[in-house]
């Protein structure tokens, strides 16, 4: 039986951790990452070089194989033991390391059967005899399947901005632009377009660099991401969530029970995925709008440390948040004009500011998004969006849904790009997990092996 061919689009995390689930497996696949970085692991999460950049659950909670939960505890027992203790909230860079790690390991462990081709899938046909990927560099694959796992995409363009303000050097599209972080003026004001981990970042970033300056967040309702607390009581025997409607309720009980609000948010997200999908489109509508934004600061929280600094910034009124929406954004005076108009009312501010910084968080709309492979297949109806048009339609195995309302049986998204169809699916837990379960599809069945 001839050698199946797997092309990974994409080798950050979720590629990467796909790559090591396939070759553990030893089922004889042989395994393309296409992926333009130099090495495998990092994405854009981990690529971070920024000490106070940390990961958002402990040690404990992070490694990347479901079977061994106590790997990455272990890796840093090893490669990292100032970090070692399992309760500690570890700095992203190393997490990359530790990914960067598994992607040589597995390399090593592979030989020929895995190659890292440095390029970007631009395009993928699909015929009965597989998949004919197209890359950057113009090279042609044959595969037999191709795994989509691009991680999560930049921002979306800010819609109200003066016509070439984008292109100067005040205003930066993503926290992750070259010198976005680095104060120029270390005593300029600066707006950050969003109040999620992304403003966070900014923020700890900012502040680490010496920027003395006011920071100024604007989001729709001003909501700050809460403190993850390691010795909060455990949720109560039995927690599984049984409804649909237990996804509202867990949101009830943070205005009902203020003090157990994040056992009420932990006993729904085992079971986060199945109920969001158990929703009706029209409640998910409804989520999606009045309650998503209350979910995603509760569920995704920061780590104790990053938690004091914001107190302490916002104590000293360094750090302020605004809940509005802005105006058209202008070139002013003092370097940027934002107009807000503050919620729940008529008030406008307008805050001159030294730069702009959009962290409103990836698009999660695929048909916006820039991604050549992405537009392929959308043009094609391999891939179609979530009704919402919040990311893809996929089966329970990462099939992608095409236009016809078929899975296919070579076009696969892992990671992020499942977003839409799943609610929980960026966390490196749910990533790990659906990589080896994909693998395990991919390669015909087999039995994980542990890892070394």
């Amino acid at each position: 039986m001839p050698e199946r061919t797997i092309v990974v689009a994409g080798g950050g995390a979720s590629g990467t951790l796909l790559a090591a689930a396939l070759v553990r497996l030893d089922a004889g696949v042989r395994v393309v990452v296409v992926e333009p970085r130099e090495a495998l692991g990092l994405g854009m999460a981990y690529a971070t070089a920024c000490p106070v950049h940390l990961l958002n659950a402990p040690a404990r909670a992070m490694s990347a194989f479901p079977d061994q939960p106590l790997h990455f505890v272990e890796w840093l027992v090893e490669h990292q033991p100032e970090h070692a203790d399992p309760q500690t909230f570890v700095p992203r860079s190393v997490y990359g390391d530790y990914l960067q790690t598994i992607g040589r390991t597995t390399q090593d462990a592979a030989g020929p059967r895995l190659r890292h081709d440095r390029a970007s899938v631009t395009d993928a046909e699909v015929d009965a005899s597989g998949v004919r990927i197209t890359t950057s560099e113009g090279a042609t694959i044959l595969a037999d399947a191709l795994v989509v796992a691009t991680g999560n995409a930049d921002p979306a363009a800010w819609p109200r901005l003066e016509p070439g303000l984008a292109e100067g050097p005040r205003f930066f599209r993503s926290a992750w632009e070259p010198a976005a972080l680095d104060p120029g003026d270390p005593d300029e004001t600066v707006v950050l377009l969003g109040s999620g981990l992304t403003a966070v970042d900014a923020v700890l970033s900012l502040h680490h660099h010496g920027h003395r300056g006011t920071i100024v967040m604007v989001s729709r309702r001003g909501l700050l991401p809460h403190e993850h607390r390691l010795f909060d009581a455990p949720p109560a025997a039995a927690p599984d969530a049984t409804s649909a409607r237990d996804l509202f309720d867990a949101m009830r009980t943070l205005a009902d029970e203020p003090g157990d609000w994040r056992g009420a948010v932990d006993r729904v997200r085992p079971r986060a995925n199945a109920l969001w999908q158990a929703l009706t489109l029209a409640d998910q509508r409804r989520f999606v709008r009045h309650v998503m934004p209350y979910w995603n600061v509760h569920r995704h929280r920061v780590a104790p440390a990053a938690a004091k600094t914001l107190a302490e910034l916002i104590a000293a009124d360094a750090l302020r948040t605004l809940a509005g929406r802005t105006g058209e954004i202008t070139t002013g005076a003092h370097g940027v004009r934002v107009p807000v108009r503050l919620r729940g009312g008529e008030e406008h501010v307008v805050i001159d500011a030294g730069r702009v910084i959009n962290c409103s968080g990836p698009e999660h709309d695929f048909r916006k998004l820039p991604n050549p492979l992405i537009a392929r297949l959308l043009e094609r109806g391999t891939m179609t969006p979530y009704p919402l048009n919040v990311g893809v339609q996929v089966d329970e195995d990462g099939a992608l849904v095409g236009a016809d309302g078929t899975p296919s049986a070579r076009v696969f998204a892992l990671g992020p790009v499942r977003y839409g169809t799943l609610i929980e699916t960026t966390a490196i837990p749910e990533i790990a997990a659906q990589a080896q379960a994909l693998a395990v599809r991919l390669a015909g069945g087999g039995t994980i092996a542990l890892a070394g």
